[in-house]
């Protein structure tokens, strides 16, 4: 079953606000937090390198493991898309199909990658969408980037670091962040490199 992104926008908050006052640090969503008041235990192991992080499911045992060699801030962003196939996904097949058995949504590579095309794949191309989507609406909310982003002179180049900064995300999460809110274009007509189209490939690149 697909999910609006107006439901997955609506969830994330709802998961937010049961975190309680302690999820939050100024702008910064304390993922460790969340977990804790949804009851998924955090492990930041040694994985693959292609391998971002892994969400297992065996009855009401709830783990999410994150790869130690990632940068910080990509970590977190791995735990928001892993707990977005918790919230949003059926997790009941994994209790009542197998219970000795630990399935495994893994994250590697994007959501268009032909690895999920793949017949042994366990999560599908929508699903790591709306994964992807949770995760931003959750690290970023939608009131507080609208709010702060009126602090800024948007067309300044250095506008998207700061928000980057106050949220813990990426640049390139929050340039996104503010395309999907309409905050900014997604496309700019313009070759100028300083321009902020500019700027969306250079982070593209990164």
């Amino acid at each position: 079953m697909a999910h609006s992104t107006s439901f997955i926008e609506a969830k994330a908050l709802e998961v937010l606000s049961a975190a309680g006052p302690n999820a939050l640090i100024g702008r910064k969503v304390d993922v460790d937090q969340v977990c804790i008041s949804l009851n998924v235990r955090l492990h930041v192991e040694e994985l693959e390198s292609e391998v971002s992080g892994v969400l297992l499911v065996k009855g009401a045992e709830r783990h999410i493991l994150v790869n130690k060699a990632h940068n910080p801030r990509r970590q977190r962003f791995t735990i928001g898309h892993e707990l977005g196939h918790l919230m949003l996904h059926d997790m009941s097949k994994d209790r009542v199909i197998v219970d000795t058995h630990i399935r495994m949504y893994q994250r590697v590579g994007e959501a268009t990658s032909s690895k999920y095309q793949q017949s042994d794949s366990m999560t599908s191309p929508q699903e790591e969408r709306e994964a992807n989507t949770f995760a931003a609406a959750l690290l970023m909310p939608r009131p507080w980037v609208e709010s702060e982003a009126l602090k800024h002179d948007l067309g300044d180049e250095t506008a998207i670091t700061t928000l980057a900064n106050a949220f813990v995300v990426s640049e390139q999460a929050m340039f996104i962040r503010l395309q999907q809110l309409k905050i900014i274009e997604s496309t700019y007509a313009t070759n100028d490199p300083g321009s902020m189209r500019g700027r969306q490939q250079r982070l593209e690149l990164a």
